[in-house]
């Protein structure tokens, strides 16, 4: 069955919102821990996702055992993805855990197949090497080495082995309940989740922090559209395109973390990072096709 080009709208602005998120994170991360950047976003997010599923009436009831499953997937992510990207980035930078998180498609289909017994095409694991090999390409230095605090390799493998369980979690949920609903209890579980950390941690350093109207305005950003827009965006594409095509797309959130960063925190942007770009959607092209038998 041919897939609608229309689909396409929803896995193309989730990457290009979550490319973005690294650079609101690394900024936040100068002013507030991990923990109480999480704690702050996910209850912004909470309150903005829980007007619009009221006033729109989007919000279903779950049933018992798929509320379990909901529980864990909140668990999961954004709670421990969370905590596994903050300190992942706060151990290297926005760049490099973009990077890292493109190792998500890889495993995917492995995580698709082993679970639910679905095989990917040949074209999407070409292309998801393809992809893979240009994000290594952006990165490596000049000597193909690559330097990194390995606090910041371990935090962002948990983020990774997260999100992995993440999508198997969507994959069964996205068949029975609308997006906007799945994505409100994830963000409002995991509030909850990070509420005691927060108490413990971030209640003092929250308090004694300025307000710093850019701080903010990242932390609303992240909020409204990483935590909101953004999922609702993944949700969707999950179960218009499928879970393996749609984590092809997160290949494209080092490219635009890298533009970004560019402008907005005058990181270089090289030729080897252009051709690693190219190599990139190369991939991502070669993944959508579809052979007829």
């Amino acid at each position: 069955m041919k897939t609608s080009r229309y689909a396409y709208i929803f896995p193309l602005t989730f990457a290009i919102i979550w490319g973005m998120t690294f650079i609101w994170s690394e900024q936040i991360l100068y002013v507030y821990s991990p923990i109480t950047m999480a704690f702050i976003r996910l209850s912004l997010a909470s309150l903005f996702l829980f007007i619009f599923v009221k006033a729109t009436k989007k919000l279903q009831k779950f049933e018992g055992k798929d509320f379990r499953l909901m529980i864990l997937a909140a668990f999961v992510e954004p709670f421990l993805y969370q905590i596994g990207e903050s300190y992942g980035i706060l151990h290297s930078s926005g760049s490099f855990a973009a990077i890292m998180v493109a190792l998500i498609p890889l495993v995917v289909p492995i995580a698709i197949w082993f679970v639910f017994g679905i095989r990917s095409s040949w074209t999407i694991i070409l292309g998801l090497m393809v992809s893979f090999g240009g994000i290594l390409y952006m990165v490596l230095g000049e000597n193909f080495e690559l330097m990194v605090d390995v606090r910041g390799v371990l935090f962002l493998s948990l983020a990774i082995g997260s999100a992995v369980v993440y999508v198997l979690c969507i994959q069964k949920l996205s068949t029975k309940y609308n997006p906007f609903t799945i994505v409100y209890y994830q963000t409002f579980l995991s509030a909850l989740m990070f509420l005691p950390l927060f108490v413990a941690t971030g209640w003092q350093e929250f308090r004694s922090v300025s307000f710093d109207f850019s701080i903010y305005r990242n932390l609303v950003m992240l909020a409204i559209f990483g935590s909101g827009v953004a999922f609702i965006c993944f949700v969707e594409s999950i179960r218009q395109i499928g879970a393996v095509r749609t984590q092809l797309f997160t290949n494209l959130i080092p490219i635009i973390t890298a533009v970004g960063a560019y402008f907005l925190l005058d990181e270089l942007f090289t030729s080897q990072k252009i051709i690693g770009m190219a190599i990139v959607i190369l991939g991502l092209l070669i993944s959508q096709i579809e052979w007829k038998k």
